[in-house]
């Protein structure tokens, strides 16, 4: 399986100590340069950036296609606008992405997508953690933004709480 991320996915799990949940999930994650930049290149601060800079599983492309690159980023955001088009080349199977402009270009495009939450939401259902809701609430705290109704959708997904009859 090809699977793209952006960097809000990989900076989130870091965060919550959850990044080794990406390796038990897929084999290999692959990131466009400018993620790899976002993470890494601008003073090596984010959270997990020591650990992305070292993992094997995460590998760094350049994307060839700068010019539908340029035009994304009229819209998107330059490592979102990587994302999209590494994701072209590569003809992966799913990206991994948050921001709701990015997921619904990603979606248009064609791609499956992901985001941290539906990340847990697998985690939980492979058996690799016993609930969602303790990893939003500890998100949550460190400054992640998830809205109710994302919460609440992925909490009565992950069957933590009941559906309404």
């Amino acid at each position: 399986m090809i699977v793209v991320s952006n960097s809000t996915i990989l900076i989130g799990l870091a965060k919550i100590g959850k990044l080794d949940l990406l390796p038990k999930i897929f084999s290999k994650i692959y990131i466009p340069m400018e993620v790899f930049y976002e993470l890494i290149g601008k003073g090596g601060k984010k959270p997990g950036s020591e650990k992305i800079k070292k993992v094997r599983w995460i590998q760094s492309k350049v994307v060839k296609d700068r010019t539908q690159v340029n035009l994304l980023t009229a819209t998107l955001q330059k490592g979102e606008a990587e994302v999209l088009c590494l994701a072209k080349e590569l003809n992966a199977d799913l990206v991994l992405l948050d921001e709701g402009k990015a997921r619904k270009s990603a979606i248009l495009a064609g791609f499956e997508v992901m985001g941290l939450i539906g990340l847990l939401i697998l985690a939980k259902e492979l058996g690799l953690i016993k609930n969602v809701q303790s990893f939003i609430e500890e998100l949550r705290r460190k400054r992640f933004r998830v809205s109710e109704r994302i919460v609440t959708e992925a909490l009565k997904k992950a069957g933590e709480i009941p559906a309404k009859i």
